[in-house]
């Protein structure tokens, strides 16, 4: 784009980027340079920014997600621009989903050390039941025969086991509020990052507004829980009880920017998750009949308990497929630290490089047929590796949520499909938007029918980008 330049690539890749880079490594390979030089940026918030490159497999993600040193994450966030010091009006963005996005090295280490109590094994079982009821009441609210965008009940659903579990039960109101301001500010990454000016009509003013709300928010909740003076079992609450070796606490900031983090990825990626995989199940019918047959054989109704769910292998391999073809969060970033090699190519300090799950999952030297959705592909062969399938990213810096995602996904899965079928209208229009998460757009309407088995309808035709991400089997 010879007037616009790097800017003018920027704004193309930001209204798909996978579409983009599906060009992009076509054309060069799986190491590439988005833009190079400044003003042009993704995500970082130095002023001066090298360029943008992108990549994907195995090799090049160990590479990347190895060296703990020599790429760094930063904050998805920054002030008006580049190197530009923090106002009143931007310095909610310092904390705002920060958290473990923003450290590195030791501080990290030590900040993830903190942390890991909040996620042991045995407490994010202790979140079953809350899962269940909460699920529950979702199940309610579903009426055979209707036509319903499950987006937001998934969103809806995720937000209040967030809240329920990262607040406790007496944040209930203030916590769905929070969620509600964080999915907007998601929504708006994108478009604020291509014009970051802070001019009434832009995206940009919109987005430190939600930002403010947020910050003021979280900081309340805090305060509040403080306050109180009671421990509880829920997550804000063993942060603030939590200290390092020398005894210390976190900050405020600090609380703040990993509520945020914990919140916004406690919810938003599980329901892109559910909604992506309640799709795929849609769409191929007999892997449903199949699933649903097990979930009969296990449960015979019932809510999966802790102990259920490693006898449910192939609702444990769908969902690995699920997020194999469609990964919620398909790219991750880091920051080159300081001068290195990679992939045999030389990255001056401060270079960009956004790795993509949904390109490495895609690999047919990996998954033969990788356009298919195939959960048994998960039963007969071995592990494909953590740099092979990254849906919660690798290395040190993988999800510390994983664990609570996936028993979240499972739990819910179970719930509804023993109780409702789901089948898409025909001629729907459905399209990828990816910000920060892939979710479908505007939204995913599906019939819901009472659970008869009745799994021969064949599948729908849909329309939209959505039909870029899968092929279905031959008739």
């Amino acid at each position: 784009m010879p007037i616009l330049g790097g800017l003018g690539r920027l704004a193309k890749f930001s209204l798909d980027p996978i579409r983009y880079l599906d060009g992009l490594f076509r054309e060069h390979g799986r190491i590439a340079v988005l833009v190079r030089g400044r003003p042009t940026r993704v995500v970082s918030t130095e002023r001066h920014v090298p360029g943008t490159v992108c990549l994907y497999g195995p090799e090049l993600n160990r590479a990347l997600f190895t060296d703990h040193e020599g790429f760094h994450k930063c904050a998805l966030s920054g002030p008006l621009y580049p190197g530009e010091p923090f106002t009143a009006r931007t310095q909610p963005l310092s904390r705002l989903l920060t958290g473990l996005f923003s450290v590195n090295g030791d501080e990290h280490r030590r900040h993830r050390r903190l942390l890991m109590p909040a996620f042991h094994k045995s407490r994010i079982e202790s979140y079953r039941d809350d899962m269940v009821q909460l699920t529950d009441s979702l199940i309610e609210k579903l009426v055979p025969g209707e036509v319903r965008d499950v987006r937001p009940d998934m969103m809806e659903l995720t937000l209040r086991v967030a809240t329920k579990t990262l607040f406790g039960a007496d944040m209930g109101t203030l916590g769905i509020d929070i969620g509600r301001d964080l999915q907007r500010w998601l929504e708006l990454f994108g478009p604020s990052t291509i014009l970051p000016l802070d001019l009434p009509g832009l995206p940009y003013r919109r987005w430190l507004d939600i930002c403010r709300s947020i910050d003021r928010r979280m900081s309340d909740v805090i305060t509040a829980k403080r306050q109180s003076g009671r421990g509880g079992k829920d997550m804000l609450s063993m942060l603030l009880e939590a200290t390092d070796e020398a005894g210390d606490p976190l900050t405020d900031d600090q609380l703040v920017g990993h509520a945020g983090v914990i919140f916004a990825a406690g919810h938003e990626t599980s329901s892109n998750g559910l909604c992506w995989t309640l799709f795929l199940l849609a769409q191929h019918p007999r892997f449903a009949a199949e699933l649903v047959g097990e979930l009969d054989s296990v449960l015979r109704g019932r809510a999966p308990t802790v102990d259920d769910l490693p006898s449910l292998r192939l609702l444990d391999f769908t969902i690995k497929e699920s997020m194999r073809l469609i990964p919620p969060v398909p790219l991750n970033h880091r920051i080159v630290a300081r001068d290195c090699s990679l992939g045999g190519y030389t990255l001056p300090a401060g270079t960009e490089v956004l790795s993509s799950a949904y390109h490495t999952h895609r690999m047919p030297e990996l998954y033969p047929e990788p356009l298919r959705f195939q959960p048994e592909r998960w039963s007969d062969r071995e592990a494909p590796g953590p740099y092979a399938y990254s849906p919660f990213g690798a290395g040190p810096r993988m999800c510390i949520g994983a664990t609570f995602a996936l028993m979240e996904m499972k739990i819910v899965l179970a719930m509804l499909l023993q109780r409702f079928r789901f089948e898409l209208v025909p001629g729907t229009r459905i399209d990828r938007f990816l910000t920060i998460t892939l979710a479908p757009k505007p939204g995913l309407p599906l019939l819901v029918r009472a659970q008869d088995r009745d799994f021969r309808a064949p599948p729908a035709t849909v329309r939209g980008s959505v039909r870029e991400l899968y092929e279905l089997p031959p008739n």
